[in-house]
């Protein structure tokens, strides 16, 4: 992947959700979200997966620099109660649906 002549790093995030989940914790959802959705919209974050029994989160993260993902992680406010831990990827394939139009 290439902006600007620069090559753009693609890292998959692990966190690790502290277990019990404190109510401190879950106060910050709204602004977990919030954060996300940004992340998102300025197409920095590409997925965000949470594990059914609630025990990890998985993010696939673009960056140029290694430090520019770290403050995109450390900028989540959940981050904090989680630790983590990241690689950089080779590449993230992913298969994108879109409803079938109707030119009725």
């Amino acid at each position: 992947m290439e902006k600007n002549n620069q090559f753009i790093k693609q890292y998959m995030v692990e966190f690790d959700v502290p277990i019990p989940l404190t109510d401190n914790f879950l106060d910050l959802i709204p602004e977990q979200r919030e954060a996300l959705d940004l992340l998102f919209a300025e197409g920095k974050l590409l997925s965000y997966t949470v594990a059914s029994d609630r025990s990890r989160v998985w993010a696939v993260m673009i960056a140029e620099t290694e430090s520019e993902l770290l403050s995109y992680i450390d900028n989540l406010p959940m981050t904090p109660y989680m630790d983590y831990d990241y690689c950089e990827l080779m590449f993230y394939n992913t298969v994108h649906l879109m409803p079938a139009m109707s030119l009725n």
